[in-house]
């Protein structure tokens, strides 16, 4: 007996796909890079730039003074740091047909995802900016990032890197943020070799709270030597710049007043919806609407003794690019 089955033969045109309403989460990073910036804004009608300034103290002195005479004048310098705002941005154009008849409410996802990107846009930025300072610390015996004595297989961060990077920072002085820590940007890579330096567990297992909030059953670093430990996936990696192709890991561990950033004041970051038939005689047929991104923001250095750039490599494959 010949039985009529779904999909088959006559019925082929009665099998369909069922679209599901829910649509899949985005994998994104955590936007850390602008968390610990000086924030200034630049007032309306007042240019593009920005000048920080900063009156240097003068050494001290241990000669004492000769009695009725003041001695040598000692002069003051002021340092100053400058950046310039940028606009960052992007956009999609949409058909009227596409807003109207797409099954997905298209122009909410695409405010969803310009959203995202906008502010991972700007934390790269930040990002950049940090992670090109001039005090860098070479893990294990590498003196330099690639070449023969570069950072090579096995020179991965560990308990006496990080020991050696906030003794730098203490001798230079540099500021604790309000919490009493520095603070320290990490990718997942780094804190996979972190966790498997001994040292660095029995200060979690001997000094950390005890049962299930304990950093080695929640896998948050938290605080750990004097430094606030932050994780994200967009933590700088330098792709095969090392000795034989090895990926270069950037950790900063940084001071409070590292770095500054800015941007206008009467001109925020946004969203920006057109809707179909907006443009005027640029659409003479109402044919075409838009959903983008607008930003603006300028980042830089404003003491380099303030923050150690780690320069390792790490445990786990490849990273994500």
């Amino acid at each position: 007996m010949a039985y009529d089955l779904i999909g088959v033969a006559g019925l082929t045109n009665g099998l369909k796909q069922y679209y599901s309403r829910k649509l899949l989460e985005r994998a994104i990073p955590s936007f850390v890079h602008l968390n610990w910036a000086v924030r200034d804004g630049i007032p309306r009608n007042n240019g593009k730039s920005i000048e920080w300034r900063r009156y240097e103290r003068p050494t001290a002195t241990t000669t004492a003074l000769t009695e009725g005479t003041p001695g040598a004048q000692t002069n003051i310098t002021i340092s100053i740091v400058t950046a310039t705002v940028s606009q960052y941005g992007q956009y999609d154009i949409i058909s009227d047909v596409v807003d109207l008849q797409n099954y997905d409410p298209i122009i909410g996802q695409l405010t969803e995802v310009f959203g995202e990107t906008m502010a991972d846009s700007l934390d790269l930025v930040a990002r950049n900016v940090m992670t090109a300072g001039t005090t860098v610390q070479y893990a294990s015996v590498a003196t330099t990032r690639g070449g023969a004595s570069g950072v090579g297989s096995g020179m991965v961060i560990n308990f006496a890197e990080v020991r050696e990077a906030v003794a730098t920072l203490e001798n230079a002085n540099a500021l604790r943020y309000d919490d009493g820590a520095y603070a320290a940007i990490i990718h997942p890579h780094t804190k996979y070799d972190l966790f498997a330096d001994s040292d660095v567990i029995q200060s979690f297992q001997q000094a950390g709270e005890r049962g299930m909030g304990n950093q080695m059953m929640t896998g948050e670093l938290g605080k750990f030597y004097g430094v606030t430990w932050v994780v994200t996936s967009n933590a700088h990696v330098q792709s095969s710049l090392g000795l034989s192709n090895v990926d270069v890991y950037q950790t900063v561990i940084m001071g409070r007043g590292y770095y500054g950033a800015t941007s206008y004041d009467a001109m925020g970051n946004e969203i920006i919806v057109k809707p179909v038939g907006s443009a005027g005689t640029s659409d003479p047929l109402n044919q075409i609407g838009s959903v983008g991104w607008k930003a603006n923001l300028a980042v830089a250095r404003l003491n380099e003794n303030f923050a150690v750039r780690i320069e390792h490599a790490a445990s786990l494959g490849q990273a994500l690019k």
